[in-house]
């Protein structure tokens, strides 16, 4: 729409209001409302047209905002994506680990250098670091601002229900077993000796002790749990990231 200078309204208001003395003056009554009615149609009906106008703005607002939200959402799935498959494969190793230690503990075989990267990962507890920077903008904006109810099911289902029943669970079982049952084994058996190893103080006391044996067992079974967990959201994560990519596609035809 064109910009209208108030001098021009000006006059033109000026120009109704002579039309209207005109035909009060000459006393035509008739032409004079139907003149009046005239009026106020096209006055109503330029509100209606400035509402529709601010309408479509605040709409185009929203599908912009919209789109961006979802951009930078694709970009934390693919974070969360990268972490999640990272996280199953560190699972997968101290698992593998454990069971080497178990079958050479159970062959009551000798110490060997190389058990000390072993024995490290058997105790490895992994954090759980997921991207949800976009998600929070979506919360603070309104969940109402992604238009797919579908979508939009599917985005907090992730968030606010696989997430954070994996980590709640992942974090109860690691608080409620390391401190209690892993640390005062490895402060006892072990010695640090880089980032990747440790190294038994006394290989044949270690060997002798049962406890250590079932603890690592029962954390292998901590382990398969995570990684299950882990895994239904990293497959959750996808099927989020694909119905993204799908609606971003269908908007754009």
């Amino acid at each position: 729409m064109g910009y209208v200078h108030p001098t021009q309204t000006f006059l033109m208001i000026k120009f109704f209001r002579k039309i209207r003395q005109n035909l009060l003056q000459k006393g035509k009554m008739r032409r004079y409302l139907l003149y009046a009615a005239s009026e106020i149609l096209l006055v109503v009906i330029g509100i209606l047209i400035a509402v529709s106008i601010n309408n479509w703005n605040e709409v185009r607002k929203n599908r912009a905002t919209e789109n961006k939200l979802l951009l930078e959402l694709k970009e934390n799935l693919s974070i969360n994506i990268k972490r999640l498959t990272d996280d199953i494969i560190l699972e997968d190793k101290t698992i593998e680990a454990i069971n080497y230690i178990a079958e050479h503990f159970d062959a009551r075989r000798d110490y060997q250098e190389s058990l000390d990267s072993y024995f490290k990962l058997a105790f490895f507890a992994p954090d759980i670091v997921l991207s949800e920077s976009a998600f929070e903008s979506i919360r603070s904006r309104g969940f109402e601002i992604i238009r797919s109810d579908e979508l939009r099911k599917s985005i907090i289902e992730l968030f606010d229900v696989s997430y954070a029943n994996m980590i709640s669970e992942t974090v109860r079982l690691e608080n409620q077993f390391w401190p209690a049952a892993i640390l005062p084994i490895k402060h006892k058996y072990f010695r640090p000796v880089d980032e990747q190893r440790i190294r038994p103080v006394n290989y044949m006391r270690l060997l002798n002790d049962p406890i250590y044996l079932n603890t690592i067992l029962d954390r292998k079974n901590f382990r398969a749990q995570s990684k299950h967990l882990k895994s239904q959201c990293l497959l959750a994560t996808e099927a989020t990231m694909e119905a993204i990519n799908n609606y971003l596609n269908e908007e754009k035809k």
